[in-house]
């Protein structure tokens, strides 16, 4: 049976996504976006956006755009069986709906004023029915692999 994985970057100017056969390393399909569904043209501009709208808001956003890129792969999400994801620290944070102010300030005392706790950010490997809705992936055989660049 083919293994399919889906590869996503959540780059700062769009989402690219590829389908990659497991077993063949071959490139089943990819989709782009033209921009990032967040408002504005930078990543600081996205930041400033989760701080006015709340990180639930922006996360939720972010999924929306996410399944509708995995669905422009035109692939069987339950054929797919993992799911990595990249981006920088603040567009991870994002997907994954946590705490960002501790990227939007400088300083420990600023940081410890405001009482922010700075949030561990590392490379992540969980079930993605814990952490994501995401389009009907079969199963609980799915890995989510967030990985920091």
């Amino acid at each position: 049976m083919e293994r399919l994985a889906i590869a996503m970057d959540l780059g700062t100017s769009g989402f690219r996504a590829q389908v990659v056969d497991l077993s063949s390393r071959e490139i089943i399909s990819t989709a782009v976006t033209t921009r990032h569904p967040l408002p504005g043209v930078n990543v600081i501009d996205h930041l400033h956006f989760a701080l006015e709208m709340g990180v639930a808001v922006t996360h939720s956003i972010m999924i929306q755009a996410i399944n509708k890129v995995i669905g422009k792969l035109h692939v069987q999400t339950d054929r797919v069986n993992r799911l990595a994801i990249c981006g920088n620290p603040i567009q991870l944070s994002l997907f994954q709906g946590i705490e960002i102010r501790d990227l939007a300030y400088a300083g420990k005392r600023k940081l410890e004023s405001l009482g922010i706790v700075s949030q561990k950010r590392e490379s992540t490997l969980f079930s993605a029915s814990k952490k994501v809705t995401l389009l009907p992936f079969s199963a609980m055989r799915l890995e989510f692999i967030s990985v920091l660049l």
